[in-house]
């Protein structure tokens, strides 16, 4: 029972990585495939002297439906030799993930999950909790970031959307298979801190607008249209949903302007290596003014829309 209970924890953990991921959880939604071609793909390139950086704007959960995926992802990948992700995932599944950073997303101080969250987004959670079976005492340890990703990311809808077949899972498993070195832009830490250096206050409002009956329903339609603009390779409507961050200018610091920003010089530093390399990251860091395109952009660098030509 006890390495039952150790082997649940580890599996809650992993999907609770791969949720910050995306930030608005795994859900389900009614999709409609695009037809094979270099029309619907959110990749672009830049070449250097040396070689050609693909980075690929992609969507962490997905369902078998938009399988398999339009050429431009297979020539990206098959033309470059290293795959770097938002974290490695060989150190995201690292046997030692769960208990090297649970330290880091529950209570240290004798604190607890019902004396940080203001009344009313208790009772909102504890309903929730209850809705889906659990027993709010279970998630008494666990910060209010953690139960915002996992909690707000449950919808309802007729196709199943799982972190097993999202973009990053599916060209690591072909990585893996065909030997191909991955790497990281960043490490857990990093995007755990995304989170845990929130104020309370913050994560409480994140967390009780989440849970809420209408803010419950925007998620579900902000995760839909997400979803519909990347399988259309609609750049202009992702940046709509990069404008919802800004609602929370901290989170949306966090998030996404200062991860870009890291990011940039590890990019760059990419565009001096001999070898080709594809660079996956979610779709939302593509887009905006702060966004990844914008920023190399800025940095001289020339990009090119793969979809929108023959590669």
């Amino acid at each position: 029972m006890a390495a039952s209970h150790h082997q649940q924890r580890k599996l809650r953990l992993t999907c609770l990585f791969l949720l910050i991921l995306l930030v608005i959880g795994s859900g389900t939604a009614q999709g409609q495939v695009v037809g094979d071609g270099y029309n619907n793909s959110l990749i672009y390139k830049i070449q250097s002297d040396t070689n050609t950086v693909y980075i690929l704007g992609s969507i962490h959960v997905l369902a078998e439906e938009y399988y398999p995926l339009t050429r431009s992802f297979s020539y990206a990948y098959y033309n470059s030799q290293k795959v770097i992700f938002e974290i490695d995932p060989d150190i995201l599944f690292s046997s030692d993930s769960f208990t090297k950073y649970e330290k880091q997303y529950t209570f240290r101080n004798g604190q607890t999950l019902e004396t940080v969250l203001s009344p009313k987004t208790y009772a909102l959670v504890k309903q929730k909790i209850q809705a889906i079976g659990g027993n709010i005492q279970d998630f008494q340890p666990y910060k209010p970031w953690v139960l915002y990703l996992t909690l707000s990311g449950r919808l309802d809808s007729s196709i199943d959307f799982r972190p097993e077949l999202g973009i990053e899972n599916h060209f690591y498993r072909m990585a893996k298979d065909a030997g191909k070195p991955t790497g990281g832009l960043e490490t857990i830490q990093d995007q755990l801190n995304v989170f845990d250096t929130l104020p309370i206050n913050i994560q409480d409002a994140l967390l009780q607008e989440s849970l809420t009956a209408s803010g419950s329903k925007e998620r579900e339609q902000a995760f839909f249209h997400m979803v519909k603009d990347w399988h259309q390779g609609n750049l202009n409507g992702l940046e709509q949903l990069v404008e919802s961050f800004k609602t929370y200018p901290l989170f949306y610091k966090k998030l996404l302007v200062q991860r870009n920003q890291n990011w940039i010089p590890q990019i760059e530093s990419l565009l001096q290596e001999e070898k080709n390399v594809m660079i996956i990251v979610g779709a939302a860091h593509l887009a905006g003014k702060d966004g990844l395109l914008a920023l190399l952009t800025e940095k001289g660098h020339h990009i090119e829309r793969v979809s929108y030509a023959r590669p």
